[in-house]
């Protein structure tokens, strides 16, 4: 299995930033996003945001994260209210899409047991809201765990967690951006809360 160093793995997630290029357009859409980035959008436009020249900060130990303040403004189909599904990152021009995800809010969970080393199954007293393919972080999950399964009150991880995970920990779940409300309204001012890259090891 090849691994890579974090020096080329931080190499790979500033060359992201560099390709997209300075000032990126973000904007926000209902429902799921298209098949691809290539495909054209799809959902009523719900807000639309110009970033920072400077939008990521050097990536670190793998990980970049936002820089600055990611505002958005609501736009007119938003209307009253209406909830986000997915987000939109194009290049200064507001047309050449070049990344897309999933928006949710952040969904913290206290673990009700412990996991032994090398286990990838967290329990908590209940996982409403929790949903395959989201993002988990917090002490002992190791960086990019992703959401493989949801049964009840236990939740399926992607990657083990070598240390284990105590009991009463604070696990935090979310979608591919993390925002403090899903739902938007025209002229709306909309900011993003969190948002990581982390470059894997192959």
């Amino acid at each position: 299995m090849i691994q890579q160093s974090v020096t080329v793995r931080n190499a790979k997630n500033d060359a992201e930033e560099t390709a997209i290029g300075a000032s990126a357009v973000l904007k926000y859409f209902a429902g799921a996003q298209p098949a691809n980035t290539a495909a054209a959008d799809s959902g009523a436009a719900l807000a639309v945001g110009t970033l920072p020249a400077d939008w990521m900060a050097a990536s670190s130990g793998g990980v970049k994260a936002k820089a600055g303040n990611w505002a958005l403004t609501g736009q007119a189909a938003a209307g009253t209210g209406a909830n986000v599904g997915h987000y939109r990152l194009y290049a200064s021009d507001g047309t050449t899409c070049h990344e897309q995800g999933t928006v949710t809010p952040a969904i913290p969970l206290v673990t009700s047991a412990l996991t032994a080393a090398f286990g990838n199954i967290l329990n908590f007293a209940a996982t409403t809201g929790v949903v395959v393919g989201m993002n988990a972080s917090g002490t002992g999950v190791p960086s990019g765990a992703k959401v493989l399964a949801v049964a009840g009150t236990a939740v399926t991880l992607s990657h083990t967690c070598e240390a284990g995970v105590a009991a009463g920990v604070t696990i935090t779940f979310g979608g591919d951006m993390t925002v403090d409300n899903v739902n938007v309204a025209n002229n709306q001012a909309v900011s993003v809360s969190s948002y990581t890259k982390t470059a894997s090891n192959a």
